[in-house]
């Protein structure tokens, strides 16, 4: 992957950015499955430019709706807590691990993990929830539909 930035104002030494960075992940390259059916994801910790000192990182990592006992395993240590973020159709939100680092070089461009444990069942919860919406609907129509709300005589 590669990632060009182009600063909307000419940046010179010394001065001060602060700027954030985010992007999706084909997943083939990076979630892996161990032997116990946890999954883990593998990537690299620290700044993608090179040559850069940086204050303050925060690394976030959205999980799918539905995962368990999340943990990372970073080479160094990093502040972590859990957040929980929610989405489109969400019902129980998704767990999103946190880490950051004060003070970060390029020393600390290394791999870490993390693991959590996920039931594919939960990738069918949104579907289930919109094709059930659509079939009350239509339902809800045909009822409508089919009643007599016309006054007797």
């Amino acid at each position: 992957s590669e990632l060009e930035i182009e600063p909307r104002y000419p940046l010179f030494g010394g001065w001060k950015a602060t700027f954030v960075i985010g992007y999706g992940l084909p997943l083939q390259d990076f979630l892996f499955e161990t032997s116990d059916d946890r999954r883990y994801l593998n990537f690299t910790f620290g700044c993608p430019l090179l040559e850069t000192v940086v204050d303050k990182l925060t690394v976030k990592v959205v999980l799918p709706e539905g995962s368990k006992d999340p943990s990372a395993v970073v080479p160094f240590p990093v502040e972590q807590h859990l957040e929980t973020k929610y989405s489109y159709l969400d019902v129980v939100g998704r767990t999103v691990v946190v880490m950051e680092k004060k003070n970060l070089v390029p020393a600390h461009n290394s791999h870490f993990q993390v693991y959590y444990t996920f039931k594919p069942i939960f990738m069918l919860a949104e579907p289930l929830m919109l094709a059930s919406a659509f079939f009350l609907f239509f339902v809800a129509c045909v009822a409508y539909l089919h009643i007599d709300l016309s006054i007797p005589k």
